[in-house]
């Protein structure tokens, strides 16, 4: 092997359109431990034991609710059955609260004029105008048709008045909605 001099060019030589060290990017490090499964969506053990902790919560609020309670709620949520386990599933993994939507559009029906409480109900969808029934059902004393019509615009009709006169017991319907809140 020869011996290489200092004026002999290096072994090795970037092509001339490679980028010069100041030209380049730096590069991102990555980010390691907790911070790297937060940036990529993963629960860090902190985050899953406080959700394990909330779930755990809730059940337990569902255990402690009557059964009435707790059979409204699953018809409000959707829960295949009254069950704790049911219920729980069903609470902390839907994204809204049925009842909160069921609630906001009592508010409307009953703070409106009695035109403006028609054409609510006519705009509401068939499971919308069944979560408003079992509400005002399960709250009030108010008498509400058990089936109500296909066509909006005769349900509407049929539950204005009714839903317009209910006198809900805002206590209970506070803490069904403390049940269904994650």
């Amino acid at each position: 092997m020869s011996e290489q001099t200092v004026l002999d060019p290096p072994l090795h030589t970037d092509p001339p359109d490679a980028e010069t060290p100041a030209e380049r990017k730096p590069r991102k490090r990555r980010a390691t431990g907790a911070k790297a499964s937060a940036k990529r969506g993963r629960p860090t053990a902190r985050t899953a034991k406080a959700t394990l902790l909330r779930i755990a919560s809730k059940a337990e609020e569902i255990a402690e609710t009557d059964d009435d309670t707790r059979l409204l709620a699953a018809e409000l949520t959707g829960a295949e059955t009254p069950g704790i386990a049911d219920l729980t599933t069903t609470i902390m993994s839907s994204k809204t609260s049925p009842l909160e939507a069921a609630v906001a559009d009592l508010t409307i029906i009953q703070a409106g004029t009695l035109p403006e409480a028609v054409v609510h109900l006519v705009g509401m969808s068939q499971p919308e105008l069944q979560a408003l029934t079992r509400l005002v059902t399960a709250f009030s004393t108010q008498d509400l048709p058990g089936q109500l019509p296909a066509k909006s615009t005769d349900a509407a009709l049929m539950l204005v008045e009714p839903v317009r006169a209910a006198v809900i017991d805002d206590g209970a319907l506070q803490r069904l909605i403390r049940l269904l809140a994650k």
